[in-house]
C-alpha cells in the first residue's frame, strides 16, 4: 500500500511539473509569429538565431560575435543544374546589401561555388554556406532584411522571413 503511494505522489509531481512548464514556455513558432506580416524581432544577445526561409525548405542561421555574424545558409530542393546567388537584403532591397561570394568569404560545406558568386548545389539539391558579415550590416538597417536565393535568370526561389536587429 506504502508503495502505490509512493509511486502515486511521484507521478503527481511529474504531471504538476509538466503542467507547469507547459503553461510557461511560448508555444508560437517562429514562423507562425511571422505569417502575420510581422517583422521578427532579432537580439544580438541571443548569439544564435535561426530564421526559416518562407517556403519552408532550409534555414539561415545567423552567429553574432564581437564584431560580425555568421551567416549560415542551407537550403533544400534546389535544381542541381542551376546556379544560384545567396544575398543578404538590407532595408527592404533598397540598399544594397550584401551577396555571398568570393571564394575567400565563404565557406562552403556542400554544394560548390562557380564564377565568384554563383552557388551550385549537390546532385540532391542542397546548398550549405556560410559567410561572415559585418555587424553593422545587421545594426544599420532601418528597415526589415531578409537572406534570398535567386537562380541565374534573377527568379527569387528563396526568401527569410523578415527581421530587423535590435540596436
Amino acid at each position: 500500500m506504502q508503495t502505490t503511494y509512493k509511486i502515486m505522489r511521484q507521478l503527481l509531481v511529474v504531471a504538476a511539473l509538466l503542467a507547469v512548464s507547459t503553461g510557461c514556455s511560448n508555444t508560437e513558432s517562429t514562423l507562425e509569429s511571422t505569417m502575420k506580416n510581422e517583422v521578427l524581432q532579432l537580439s544580438k544577445a541571443q548569439q544564435l538565431q535561426e530564421l526559416p526561409f518562407e517556403s519552408g525548405i532550409g534555414r539561415a542561421i545567423i552567429i553574432f560575435e564581437e564584431s560580425g555574424a555568421d551567416c549560415i545558409i542551407y537550403a533544400k530542393g534546389l535544381n542541381p543544374g542551376e546556379k544560384y546567388t545567396i544575398s543578404l537584403v538590407v532595408d527592404k532591397g533598397l540598399s544594397s546589401g550584401v551577396m555571398f561570394g568570393p571564394i575567400e568569404n565563404v565557406k562552403i560545406r556542400v554544394g560548390s561555388l562557380e564564377d565568384e558568386v554563383m552557388f551550385k548545389p549537390n546532385s540532391e539539391g542542397e546548398l550549405f554556406v556560410s559567410m561572415r558579415n559585418p555587424i553593422r550590416f545587421f545594426t544599420a538597417a532601418k528597415e526589415e532584411l531578409f537572406f534570398k536565393i535567386e537562380s541565374e535568370n534573377k527568379k527569387v526561389i528563396m526568401k527569410t522571413v523578415p527581421f530587423l536587429v535590435n540596436k
